[in-house]
């Protein structure tokens, strides 16, 4: 067995290796990719009375392949990012989506599972689920879990969303409380966050066991600097999480003005406080060519995290750049994402390819995610940048349809197959002093890929 060499960084140590597709598996022929409403099928079921969009599904000739089974289940980010993406044809997964999340919304305050009042759940599993005992034994959580704080924003934002054209469903009853009174609960959450933790929504873990950096990208290594210094403590700010507290403030503003039952909290102290997001960003957050990555502790000193990244072009997907004083910095978002250091063959790079610990296969520090690149693309349209988002967009869709498949992510490099990775590769990194899992097959029916793809077909990018 030949192990690819092409995510090794210097002073790596491979601790094991193993190949876990062939370069005979069915993924591999395009011819044999299920339509987008088989995949989909595939890749949901039913929670708390409500069909809705897992993570992940499974085909069947992977069902003895355990790493292909890993997010079958309700995922509060995922399952929210792919109900918004799948509006315009499935309006009603949406709010499917929002009704099972609110059933699992927290109540009290659990450090084991990390429920807060208000937060929405991160991973929703059954207590049967093999990969729910599986996380059990090795990190003690309790299910539902809870460790992400963006989850709860895009529930805000997907309410609202919801409301634009069926603002009676906030006095909807969901296990004894409406629609209503689970958003104020939501929005309390958020606005206690900012008070404690000086105005912004931090990654911050009741159990020292639970996720590191709780957003999109929460791999323990993926937030750093230029030069590969890496915020290894808890306690981090991840930039498009600024743009997506902002937007779930201003949903805030407007769910309390529609609700039949008075908030705590009004309308105007929800939508000044957003304001006040908006401008730190534009104040504190631009380095002079690109906005900072995130905020995070290196050496005990907390610094901005200046990697080149795919964070930063996330802010184009929300209003918060949609202000006069922003447009400078617009222009030079849209005139940089199509350089090679940031746009690869198969998408855009979660990481810049210059920086120290660039692996191209990496989960969150080079692959590319064909959701991640849709919410950019996204971007780009609000934003008018049509040419860019054109060509964004024609990687990640080649990509896709030269697979059987719906990966996860794809390699930024050329060195595997149809970019696909076939190996599970554990390293001792060096710079870490720790084990690192620097490669891996991605999920090859993830419902946020399925989703992409269909927003692509949506936009008619799709064929052109």
């Amino acid at each position: 067995m030949t192990i690819p060499k092409a995510d090794l960084l210097a002073g790596d140590k491979i601790l094991s290796a193993e190949e876990i597709l062939s370069l005979d598996d069915r993924i591999f022929d395009p011819g044999t990719r299920p339509s987008i409403e088989t995949a989909l099928a595939l890749s949901s079921g039913m929670v708390a009375g409500f069909h809705v969009p897992f993570a992940s599904g499974t085909f069947d000739h992977h069902e003895d392949v355990a790493e292909q089974k890993l997010f079958h289940c309700l995922f509060g980010r995922d399952s929210l990012i792919i109900s918004s993406l799948l509006r315009q044809q499935n309006a009603n997964l949406q709010i499917n989506t929002v009704c099972a999340l609110a059933a699992f919304q927290g109540q009290a305050f659990n450090p084991v599972s990390e429920e807060e009042p208000g937060r929405i759940a991160h991973e929703v599993r059954d207590l049967d689920d093999p990969q729910a005992a599986r996380i059990a034994a090795e990190s003690g959580w309790q299910f539902p879990y809870y460790g992400s704080v963006d989850a709860t924003l895009l529930w805000l934002i997907a309410l609202d969303e919801i409301t634009q054209n069926y603002a009676s469903i906030l006095d909807r009853q969901i296990g004894g409380q409406s629609l209503s009174e689970r958003a104020e609960l939501a929005a309390t959450w958020i606005f206690s966050r900012l008070e404690n933790d000086n105005g912004y929504v931090r990654s911050k873990r009741a159990n020292p066991k639970g996720i590191l950096n709780q957003v999109w990208k929460d791999s323990g290594d993926s937030y750093l600097t230029h030069d590969g210094r890496v915020a290894t403590s808890p306690g981090t700010v991840s930039a498009e999480t600024i743009a997506q507290t902002f937007e779930a403030l201003l949903a805030a503003s407007r769910l309390a003005k529609l609700s039949s039952h008075h908030w705590k909290i009004t309308p105007s102290e929800f939508a000044s406080t957003a304001q006040q997001v908006r401008q730190n960003l534009l104040d504190s957050w631009w380095l002079g060519d690109r906005f900072a990555m995130g905020l995070g502790l290196i050496d005990e000193k907390e610094v901005m995290l200046d990697a080149i990244a795919s964070n930063q072009w996330r802010l184009l997907d929300s209003e918060i750049l949609a202000v006069p004083e922003a447009k400078a910095f617009v222009t030079q978002l849209a005139d940089s994402v199509t350089d090679a250091e940031i746009l690869g063959p198969n998408g855009i790079r979660t990481l810049g390819k210059s920086n120290p610990r660039y692996r191209p296969g990496g989960y969150h520090t080079g692959s590319s995610w064909p959701m991640d690149t849709a919410l950019i693309v996204r971007g780009l349209l609000k934003h008018d940048a049509k040419t860019e988002a054109a060509e964004v967009a024609s990687k990640t869709i080649r990509a896709i349809e030269s697979v059987g498949a719906y990966p996860e992510l794809f390699r930024s490099d050329e060195s595997e197959k149809l970019g696909v990775s076939r190996f599970v590769i554990d390293v001792r990194d060096a710079q870490l002093g720790t084990s690192n899992r620097i490669c891996q097959p991605p999920q090859l029916l993830q419902g946020w890929t399925i989703a992409a793809y269909s927003w692509f077909k949506q936009q008619q990018f799709v064929g052109k």
